[in-house]
């Protein structure tokens, strides 16, 4: 509607006996005048909350009052007021005196004139409120009861309102119809228990309009259940399967025959569940329950048998989930082991005290550590992820050697002697010193004798003891037929640079590296036999016919002393939990950094060791280039 409070009773009004100033005193001039706190009462019948006091006194403080209080006079107390319009002014302002601003005794005041009857004065009350105030939902049904009851006593003065009352003591209210009815069922249906909530402003309007629409007997049993109210939402859902006909009576029973007599808690769980869970109204026992079982997020109302029964099953996962970490982590144990066997003659060469720290990749481990691994005393397995120590996961395998005093392919696992090569120089030939002094008269020299020859074989065996084992690396020609089953690397020329390709001998024709897939056509000049990395043999450096014959395979951390192309193994390193993964190709190195190829992109990835590619020396040019199915024909 679009008219208030006071345009109804000033309609009313009208032709009648009182005064419509009485409601408007803007037509005549208001006089201001001081009194004292101390003359001035509330009005007993003002039910609204005196709330934020401190802010207001605050206010008052810091600019004054701006609005002077409305009072009328007393008619049972001569010299006393009673207020109309300022109930929190007349507080804020008595707690200011109450701390010392005794200046703020004395108020300024509008006195108006106690004119009409006892309801027309408490309807001039409530509309000078709600001009003054924000009311909340419990003060407007309180507000709406009473300006409904006050106008019905106006109407039994003798007042006439058209049409509905509803409609007018929304008006006058200042509120619309649909809102005036919810509150008129909170304010008759709900019960006392949230009613008290509801008068503190702590059950929501939402919440307080769908309990009031259940019964009353039912409310008080969510009462009874619940260790606080319910939220809007829920109240809503409980209110929807009532009148579908739920009412949380189970018709279950329990495994021992009794009956279900769970009801209330049933309501409890619907109540406290979140909205995307579903009522569950006690048709379903908890211990065929699915969230009941649930390890995710298990019912947390569900009875004593299901949580037993769900703890059993959650143990027996976790026990195995133990089982599965005690089996890996043995396995790494026996890892570690093994390896920190291996390291003790080193770590005892080298005179280490227990509390010297080596550091490995994702661990530093003290010298007492890897002598107890290596006794087998480790503690539960089931705390190892991984191997503490492994065959060529140090921090910096250069600083560990030097530690050590190992060669960094015993810390690669390349050779099981940690002891570096010794070099040994020949000792120097002694020339006899001649005394020429007396040349004439020296005996003539003597003829030396040729030493006895010793027989070749026997020769031949001392060589190879004193020797150490070597194996050359070196460019064969195509004419020569690759060893069966190992894997080589074929080399060709073209316009474009050299051409290499990984391959295997197997069965009279070249294969894959992996033996699966049968090259054909493969054009190539040359061909050398790759050394397996761990096969334990030494190479050495020599110029034999032409052909260079390079040291092998060298470890991550060193590089050739120039460009050069290389074959390397690298290590990718595994995600989301997947394994390290290795790659074996061959690169160009440019002096700095392994790349996929001569001008190509710098492979970003661990290199676990590498080995020179000996130059091709012979003039390929001049080579036959037919393929190799056409010379084996």
């Amino acid at each position: 509607m679009g008219y208030s409070l006071g345009d109804v009773l000033k309609q009313q009004l009208k032709g009648t006996g009182e005064n419509v100033s009485n409601l408007d005193t803007s037509g005549g001039r208001e006089q201001i005048e001081y009194i004292s706190l101390d003359r001035i009462d509330s009005d007993p019948r003002n039910f609204y909350t005196l709330c934020d006091l401190e802010e207001l006194a605050a206010s008052i403080e810091l600019v004054g009052l701006q609005q002077p209080l409305r009072v009328r006079e007393n008619p049972e107390a001569e010299g006393r007021f009673i207020i109309v319009s300022g109930h929190r002014r007349r507080a804020a302002l008595q707690k200011l005196v109450d701390e010392g601003r005794t200046e703020l005794q004395e108020v300024p005041c509008i006195r108006e004139t106690a004119a009409g009857s006892s309801a027309l004065q408490e309807l001039r009350l409530i509309y000078a409120n709600s001009d003054t105030r924000v009311l909340t939902s419990a003060e407007q049904a309180r507000q709406a009861a009473r300006v409904e009851e006050l106008l019905y006593l106006l109407k039994e003065e003798g007042l006439e309102f058209p049409g509905r009352m509803r409609d007018q003591v929304a008006a006058a209210c200042r509120i619309s119809a649909p809102k005036l009815a919810r509150l008129k069922v909170i304010r008759e249906k709900l019960i006392p228990e949230y009613m008290a909530l509801f008068e503190k402003d702590k059950l929501p309007e939402q919440t307080a309009y769908a309990l009031a629409r259940l019964p009353e007997d039912f409310q008080k049993r969510m009462a009874n259940a619940l260790s606080e109210a319910p939220s809007g939402s829920a109240a809503e859902k409980v209110l929807k399967k009532y009148n579908e006909g739920w009412r949380w009576e189970p018709e279950l029973q329990c495994p021992d025959g009794k009956p279900c007599k769970r009801g209330d808690t049933f309501l409890r769980r619907d109540c406290e569940a979140s909205t995307w869970k579903s009522f569950c109204g006690g048709k379903i026992c908890c211990l065929e329950c699915e969230e009941a079982k649930a390890s995710y997020s298990p019912c947390e109302r569900m009875c004593s048998k299901a949580k037993a029964q769900r703890k059993a099953k959650k143990d027996a996962a976790e026990e195995e989930a133990y089982k599965r970490k005690q089996k890996a982590g043995r396995e790494y144990q026996r890892e570690t082991r093994v390896y920190a066997k291996r390291l003790l003659p080193a770590i005892d060469a080298a005179g280490l005290p227990g509390e010297e720290i080596i550091a490995w990749r994702w661990d530093r481990c003290a010298v007492a550590d890897i002598r107890r691994w290596a006794a087998g005393e480790f503690g539960d397995p089931a705390e190892w992820c991984r191997p503490r120590l492994e065959p060529g996961k140090c921090g910096d395998e250069v600083k560990v050697a030097a530690l050590l005093g190992c060669t960094t392919d015993f810390l690669m696992g390349l050779t099981d002697n940690f002891r570096p090569p010794a070099v040994t120089e020949p000792p120097a030939r002694e020339e006899p010193v001649q005394d020429v002094s007396n040349l004439d008269t020296l005996p003539e020299a003597e003829p030396e004798e040729e030493p006895e020859e010793e027989p070749e074989e026997e020769l031949e065996e001392e060589l190879e003891e004193e020797a150490p084992p070597a194996r050359r690396v070196r460019w064969e020609s195509r004419g020569r037929t690759p060893p069966e089953g190992k894997p080589i690397l074929t080399y060709a020329l073209d316009n474009d640079g050299p051409v290499y390709r990984p391959a295997i001998w197997k069965d009279g024709q070249f294969r894959s590296p992996n033996g699966k897939k049968v090259l054909s056509g493969l054009q190539y000049t040359k061909w050398l036999e790759v050394p397996p990395p761990a096969s334990g043999e030494e190479f050495q450096l020599e110029q034999t016919e032409g052909q260079l014959v390079i040291s092998g395979w060298m470890p991550g951390g060193t590089f050739p002393r120039q460009s050069c192309e290389v074959v390397a193994a690298f290590r990718l390193a595994g995600t989301d939990g997947n394994p390290d993964t290795y790659l074996q190709r061959l690169c160009w190195f440019d002096g700095m950094n392994f790349l996929f190829k001569k001008g190509g992109p710098t492979f970003d990835a661990e290199c676990i060791r590498w080995m020179a590619l000996p130059p091709v020396e012979d003039d390929v040019s001049k080579l036959d280039t037919n393929t190799g199915e056409e010379e084996r024909a």
